[in-house]
């Protein structure tokens, strides 16, 4: 069996306790068939959110992990320079994952490429530089004026919030989470004492925010 398929089916079955014990558990002090509290539960969904939650809803990448970045970065340094099928298949999976990377894993990408453009001898002619170009293209104009819809006034108070300090949020907190997908916002790693998840405003949160200022 392969390791997908045993992790979803882990997956499933911890999703099938949740609901069960989410019928049972009414209150702190009552039992579930598995052995935890309410509070319990509501701790182990949310370590389950962020731990299993990135592969099992298919986005394939946890954009947090650090390793991620050094990962995909190493398979775009991996790519510069060979033919110009690896170009687009590596370009085109960017594209598709572009907004699950971090702030700086982007940037890092562009720098690379570009730096690899440019060092490109004469002589190579297009050879797999158009793929490449295209992309970064893509990343410095396309995407922003695609991707990145103005902020809504409730995202500009909430990076507002987080533009003076750290703070935290709980687990399922919908615009946290479509800030994060945006890039505006990161996770410091701190957890509180309630579950709650403590993040900071990115670069380009303050940059949105001083464009809608």
């Amino acid at each position: 069996m392969s390791r997908n398929v045993q992790r979803h089916g882990v997956a499933a079955e911890v999703e099938r306790q949740l609901a069960v014990s989410r019928v049972r558990c009414r209150s702190d002090t009552a039992r579930p068939a598995v052995a935890l509290t309410l509070g319990q539960w509501r701790t182990v969904e949310s370590i389950l959110s962020a731990e299993i939650g990135q592969w099992h809803q298919g986005r394939g990448i946890n954009p947090e992990r650090g390793d991620t970045g050094f990962m995909v970065v190493a398979a775009v340094r991996y790519s510069l320079g060979r033919p110009s099928q690896a170009a687009s298949l590596c370009t085109g999976w960017l594209q598709a994952h572009w907004t699950s990377l971090r702030e700086r894993d982007r940037a890092d990408i562009v720098a690379d490429i570009e730096r690899h453009l440019a060092e490109r001898a004469p002589a190579d002619g297009e050879g797999d530089g158009a793929p490449w170009g295209a992309f970064v293209s893509w990343a410095r104009t396309g995407w922003a004026e695609t991707e990145e819809p103005p902020l809504a006034a409730l995202a500009c108070y909430r990076l507002g919030i987080l533009a003076r300090a750290p703070r935290a949020y709980a687990p399922g907190d919908a615009q946290i989470q479509a800030l994060q997908n945006r890039g505006l916002v990161e996770p410091t790693g701190r957890v509180d004492a309630e579950a709650r998840r403590e993040w900071t405003i990115t670069d380009a949160g303050r940059a949105a925010l001083e464009r809608q200022s």
